[in-house]
This record gives structure tokens, sequence and C-alpha cells, in this order.
């Protein structure tokens, strides 16, 4: 069955308004979506899936198999047709399969104070795979060095963050964590009261993945791991699909086309925009036409256009009086006259030219080795002046007494 996005979704997504929230609900009632012929064959995706596997799976042939848990991942890339007008906060979109497991280690930051969040999420309501509580505060006095960020993000596989303090993490966090690293926090919404278990948010942020609404006309969502079994991997593909066109139909937003991506590895196309009806543009007819008019000087313009030939220049005469070189006044002189004078003023600089011996650099670098002959000299003759035996003293000779 293809996965189409005639489902629709009456839930608004966050940020919505209500009044854009029932927009969005008329539109869809009247059938009117930017995406409403976007269907998706299961097939193909499966397909795509399956071939990246193989290749990745031939690159890592021979890697460890104890470091499944960061195998390279694979993303459905969507590609838009516009750019989007705003930016919303990332949306969790659930997945059948999880990437990450019990197993997996999960950092949460929190509003200040720390303590208090700490035996929240630790104590009160402890979430398998949620190891430790970081507060804003102590994360920008704690790490502040690029190395003490890739070390904290290196210890863990995925970081949550309160969605008070979503605004706050590129610049706490910085290039490290959204462009090196890829590891970007997730926001939560933690409802704070006597009563108020987070648990079930946190269950969702990390059985899910982030749909992130960039600022540019391509849209990645990681759906899973190629370690992964190919069923698991095409049904979380498919889910992030339709998940993504209803978001993206919230918004206005038309899909132009949507790919299939491993780690390092080229994008498999798997639907792709019909070339909307009528005649296309030929390029080749233009490009022909520019090229034989910078050929044969040509403007390419009809008579009624204003040409360059038209132009007139500050003295009252069109481009066209001055389009010889032979007619060029140049104070009164022509070229010829002009010709002579660079002849002359090039003699006198053959004539004015100082010779090599002359220059001062040349002159420096004699002066600097005849010093340094006379310094060689002088330990020559030092050395060889030790090197000779000491005359033996002559004995003084006692004078007898009378």
């Amino acid at each position: 069955l293809p996965i189409s996005s005639s489902k629709r979704c009456r839930t608004p997504c966050r940020g919505d308004s209500p009044a854009a929230a029932s927009m969005a609900e008329a539109a869809e009632d009247a059938g009117d979506m930017p995406n409403s012929d976007v269907k998706v064959k299961k097939a193909m995706v499966a397909k795509a899936i399956k071939a990246l596997v193989q290749v990745v799976s031939k690159k890592t042939a021979n890697s460890n198999p104890l470091f499944a848990e960061t195998a390279e991942t694979l993303t459905v890339q969507f590609a838009l047709t516009k750019m989007p007008e705003r930016r919303i906060r990332p949306v969790i979109i659930k997945l059948p399969h999880p990437l990450y497991s019990e197993k997996s280690e999960v950092c949460f930051i929190s509003k200040s104070p720390q303590k208090k969040y700490k035996e929240l999420f630790l104590q009160k309501h402890p979430v398998a795979g949620l190891t430790k509580v970081i507060g804003i505060e102590k994360l920008k006095k704690n790490y502040k060095a690029p190395a003490d960020k890739r070390s904290l993000a290196d210890a863990f596989d995925l970081f949550l963050c309160d969605n008070k303090v979503i605004e706050m993490m590129p610049k706490v966090l910085g290039i490290v964590f959204y462009k090196y690293k890829l590891k970007a926090p997730i926001p939560v919404k933690i409802r704070e009261g006597v009563d108020s278990d987070p648990k079930a948010e946190i269950e969702k942020a990390i059985a899910g993945t982030p749909f992130r609404m960039p600022s540019g006309i391509c849209i990645g969502v990681r759906f899973g791991r190629c370690s992964m079994p190919e069923e698991h991997l095409a049904a979380n593909a498919a889910a992030v699909i339709a998940s993504s066109i209803k978001l993206l139909n919230r918004h206005g937003l038309m899909l132009h086309s949507i790919s299939i991506q491993a780690t390092d590895n080229p994008a498999l196309p798997v639907w792709r925009r019909q070339t909307p009806k009528g005649p296309r543009l030929n390029l080749k007819k233009y490009r022909d036409a520019s090229s034989a008019a910078s050929d044969t000087g040509a403007s390419g313009v009809s008579d009624s256009e204003i040409t360059g030939s038209d132009i007139t220049s500050d003295a009252g005469e069109t481009l066209s009086t001055l389009d010889t070189v032979s007619e060029i006044d140049t104070a009164g002189e022509t070229m010829s006259e002009l010709d002579s004078a660079a002849e002359t003023f090039s003699e006198v600089d053959e004539e004015e030219a100082v010779p090599k011996e002359d220059l001062p650099l040349v002159q420096g670098l004699k002066k600097k080795k005849r010093r340094r002959d006379g310094t060689e000299a002088a330990a020559a003759a030092a050395v060889a002046a030790a090197a000779e035996p000491a005359a033996p003293k002559k004995k003084a000779k006692k004078k007898g007494k009378a």
C-alpha cells in the first residue's frame, strides 16, 4: 500500500495558534493540501534501504560488532520547493522501532536549580536510560572549553532538555553539538506540579525521532541504524514519511522530492514530483544566442531597445565614435607619440639601472660573509695555538755560597 498524505491529522502541531489549526483543518476538509498528491511506494523504500544497508555492510565489514549502537544511521531527506518562512520547535515523531534502547545513556539538561530536577528524574520518577541531569548554570560553568563539550557529547547517546531552555542551547553547546557531533538536545515539555509525572514525556522523546524545521529547503529526519533489521527500518521510514508530510501540510510547504540516505553515502530517491505540463523552457536556445552574440560582437537586442552605441559619453559623443583606437584623443597626442614616449621612458630606466653589486642587500650580504670568514679564521688560529705543545721552561741555576 502506498504511503499517502490523505489521512487527516486533527491534532494541531506545536506552536500553531488555534486560528491556524482551524484553517488547516478547513483546508484538509476541502482537499486543498500542497502534498495531497504525494504517494510513496513501500516497495521503493524497502529497495532503497536494502541497497544502502548492503553498501554500508561492505564498508564496515572489518568493524567491531560491539559498536553496533554507533553504526551508520539512515535518514529520510525531504527537499522543498521553497524556503520555510519561519522555524518551528522540533516535533517528536513516534517510531515503531526506537533507535535507543534501555541500555542507551541519556542526559537531561534542566533549568536551575539542578538539585530539584535531579531528585525528580532520578529518584521520584526514574526513567530507564536516563543517567545524568545537568543544570543550565552548571553546564555553562563546567563545560566552557570545546574539549569539555566534546567529552560530554561522547559520554552520552542522546541529550534531552527542558523546552524552556531550548533557545539557549545553540549558544551554550556551540558547534560541537550542532555541527560536529550532531547531538542537538531534544526539547521536552516538563509540567511542574505536585502530582506531575514527566516520565511519559521523556519516554516519548527517547522512543521517537525529532523533526527539525531548518532555515533551508532540505529537511533530514533520522529513522534508524544500519545494524537494525531491514523490516524495522522500512516501518520506521514509513512512519517518518507519513508524519512529516502532515507537518509540512500544516505549514503549507510543498515537497519536491523524497530520498533515503545513509551516513557518508549518496541519497537514493524514492519519490519525485512530476514535471508540470506545458512546453519546457529551452535554455539551449538562450545559451546559443548568447554565445553567438559574444563571438560576433552583436548585442542581440532589437532596434527599439537602448544599445551600448546609443549611450552618450560625458563629452557629448556616443560610444560608436570612440570604438577605434586611432580616434582616441589623449590630451592632443596620438598613439604613435605615446608609444615613442614610452620607449623613451624605458631607455631612461635602462640607463639608470643600478648594478647588482651596488644594491644594498648584496652589499650587506657581502659584509656579513666577510665578517663570518674573519670569525672563522680567528677561531681556527685559536684552535691551532691550543693544539701546539707548550715549550719547557728552563730551570734557574742556584748560585753557590762564596
